[in-house]
């Protein structure tokens, strides 16, 4: 029986074909983190009042696209702190230093994103934008070119440092690789991982950069295109190079052992689901 569950465990609707699982149940790790992401969705629209007026619903439903704009990158930051523990189960002491600060800054990205995400949007509706780099009566502080830089700038270190900790807490499993006992395909795939997060910092970086350098707030904006070439060229790579470490896996019966058994085993040994 023991042997059985750990096979349907091994086998069940979500995990990786290629990696392991090591993550079980939901620890209390994941579910304070689960609340961090549910209170930041929570933080991105909690300014909006129920619409009194037909018009007041059709400008809420309107600006429905700055919402979602927001909740496709935090459901992005969502999977991949998902899939980090489930395929490693790591709960110690750094892991928990490295997700605390990873939850931080996910809390404090939610409000630089929404900002950015409605500054596009009123671009994109042709609606002036000045009101948004309004500054009180009497108050003098920065010019609107000023401000345009600051947002952008807030925007991208939160950027650098989600994704950021992602990486390390990817390079933390990896350092952990003998203890896991990952073999050379999930090293692999830990290790693209590793350079995944970075890239995508990286570019976030970039953007910054041209802040700092005094360059016009649009094209620091402008660089987060490069993220989809970048992304489809190297997730290509790693996906085929993935593709013929698992097959040699699968030819040579002394690197399968490694494994554990095929995923035919019903044994139950940790097979690749």
């Amino acid at each position: 029986m023991p042997a059985l569950r750990e096979h349907l465990f091994q086998r069940r609707i979500g995990s990786d074909r290629l990696f392991r699982w090591r993550g079980g149940e939901v620890s209390r790790v994941e579910g304070l983190s689960d609340g961090v992401f549910a209170l930041t969705l929570t933080l991105l629209v909690v300014s909006v009042d129920v619409p009194g007026t037909l018009y007041e619903l059709w400008h809420t439903v309107r600006d429905l696209p700055v919402f979602l704009a927001c909740f496709v990158l935090l459901m992005w930051a969502w999977s991949q702190h998902y899939l980090f523990f489930r395929r490693y189960g790591l709960e110690d002491l750094p892991t928990r230093v490295l997700n605390s600060v990873f939850l931080f800054l996910v809390l404090f990205y939610a409000y630089p994103t929404k900002f950015v995400a409605t500054f596009l949007w009123r671009g994109v509706l042709g609606e002036p934008m000045e009101a948004m780099f309004a500054t009180p009566p009497g108050v003098e502080w920065m010019s609107s070119y000023r401000q345009r830089a600051t947002m952008m700038l807030f925007y991208g270190l939160g950027f650098v440092g989600v994704f950021g900790s992602l990486a390390a807490m990817s390079s933390w499993a990896y350092r952990r690789r003998d203890e896991l006992e990952l073999d050379e395909l999930e090293r692999f795939l830990t290790r693209g991982t590793v350079i995944t997060h970075l890239l995508t910092a990286g570019v976030a970086a970039v953007s910054v950069a041209l802040v700092l350098l005094g360059v016009q707030p649009g094209w620091s904006g402008v660089v987060y295109f490069a993220l989809g070439p970048l992304h489809a060229v190297w997730g290509y790579w790693v996906g085929r190079r993935a593709a013929q470490l698992d097959a040699q896996l699968a030819r040579a019966p002394s690197l399968v052992g490694s494994r554990g058994n095929s995923n035919d085993d019903a044994s139950g040994s940790s097979s690749s689901a």
